[in-house]
């Protein structure tokens, strides 16, 4: 009786996929006081638990440090296993609470090194006043090893802590407007792996302080319009690198729909500001924003992305470098039980000032540096139970670039549980 209860208990956690998330944006406080009682998987005491596992990327690693071919790559066999809880806490119809904690454990058959225990913990607050104002708080902390942009080919440490609070008056309607704050500190570590060590990453430590105001405009059920405006100042932490200091000013409007439904997803799209607080580099202005949609139609499941930002680049004579990025997908079920995938993705990384390289002949020269990145995956999934399948795919990636000993190419074959299938 015991082994059976566990059982369902491990069966029950791994079925359930949590709609409850702060992250894509702000959620009028009624509608997600209805979205923990509708959603909530058990009720303990006084909280609401939604609980979520993960199970990806097992399977075979051809490249696990994207090195050159020609420098015969490490290759190895992996798991990633997430266990996620969220816990709610609802008081008086004004007052949520919540905590949520996702450890993380990385595991390579071989490669040491590269097993790891990530960890994330987020506790926040949503207080209700008047019937109108909202008082928010969170802190979020993040201790993980990845990698953290398309620039880098190795999973580096970085640890996180976030600080934000947030004001926001909403009407009857679901329009809200407010003004949020928010510091965050980052820290990366210096990568060593075997037979070399790069002591690059430790220069990108430092704080970004920002504020910005938004507004949302409810256009549909759990549809919004929203503009958000704001400045940010990144300040680095190493004196080396405090010629990296600088400040950004941007502005995105667009469209945020619902985590549940046959169109979802965000579309953000604005104007960017950066300038670095030396004069004497280079600035970036223009279009930038991202986007992450998905429409469901009949038997066919369509996918769409965008990505434009300038990004703080590693590299020693380098600030940033712009990042353009587009995607798109299908999936099409052959049954309720049965879908093949496909996703494609391309990315270019523009670096504004010429910089140093090694030629083919050994010499150094002087050469503004373009990769281009190209990402196929390919796969089929299969339903187990409700909306929960089993995924096999083949993912594929390239970077091509004009510097030297810089091209890279990786694939890997495995699978993962997927859900809402």
């Amino acid at each position: 009786m015991k082994m059976k209860r566990i059982a369902v208990f491990l069966l029950s956690f791994i079925l359930v996929s949590s709609g409850l998330v702060y992250g894509q944006g702000h959620q009028p406080f009624e509608s997600l006081w209805q979205s923990v009682l509708n959603q909530s998987v058990w009720r303990v005491g006084p909280f609401y638990l939604v609980p979520r596992i993960k199970l990806n990327n097992i399977g075979y690693d051809a490249n696990v440090y994207r090195e050159r071919e020609e420098d015969d790559p490490v290759t190895d066999y992996t798991a990633t296993f997430s266990p996620e809880v969220t816990a709610y806490l609802l008081a008086g119809h004004s007052l949520i609470l919540s905590f949520r904690e996702n450890p993380e454990y990385v595991y390579y058959m071989n490669t040491e090194r590269e097993r790891r225990w990530n960890h994330v913990f987020s506790p926040e607050v949503k207080w209700q006043l008047f019937n109108r104002f909202v008082l928010g708080g969170k802190y979020n902390y993040s201790n993980r090893r990845h990698r953290f942009s398309t620039e880098v080919d190795y999973r580096v440490n970085v640890q996180i802590k976030q600080y934000e609070g947030s004001l926001f008056y909403e009407t009857a309607r679901r329009t809200s407007l407010g003004v949020k704050y928010s510091h965050e500190n980052l820290t990366y570590q210096d990568v060593d792996v075997p037979g070399a060590e790069f002591p690059w990453f430790q220069r990108l430590s430092r704080n970004e302080e920002g504020i910005s105001g938004e507004f949302y405009y409810q256009v549909l059920s759990d549809s919004y319009f929203f503009i958000k405006g704001g400045y940010t100042s990144y300040r680095f932490l190493d004196e080396d690198a405090a010629w990296r200091d600088s400040d950004s000013r941007q502005v995105y409007a667009g469209l945020q729909f619902p985590l549940l439904g046959r169109m979802r997803g965000t579309l953000s799209l604005g104007y960017k500001s950066f300038k670095p607080l030396d004069e004497e580099l280079a600035d970036f202005s223009g279009l930038a924003g991202n986007a992450d949609m998905e429409y469901r139609m009949r038997r066919l499941r369509f996918r769409a992305g965008y990505t434009r930002d300038n990004r703080f680049s590693y590299w020693s004579e380098s600030l940033f470098y712009i990042e353009n990025q587009i995607k798109a997908g299908v999936s099409f079920y052959i049954s309720s039980s049965l879908r093949l995938d496909y996703d494609y993705s391309y990315g270019n990384n523009d670096y504004l000032e010429d910089s140093w390289w090694l030629g083919p002949e050994g010499d150094v020269i002087l050469i503004q540096r373009n990769d281009i990145y190209n990402t196929h995956t390919a796969g089929v999934a299969v339903r187990i139970l409700r909306d929960i399948g089993i995924a096999l795919n083949i993912n594929y990636w390239e970077r091509k670039t004009n510097i030297y000993y810089g091209d890279r190419n990786w694939w890997f074959v495995g699978g993962s549980l997927v859900y809402d299938f």
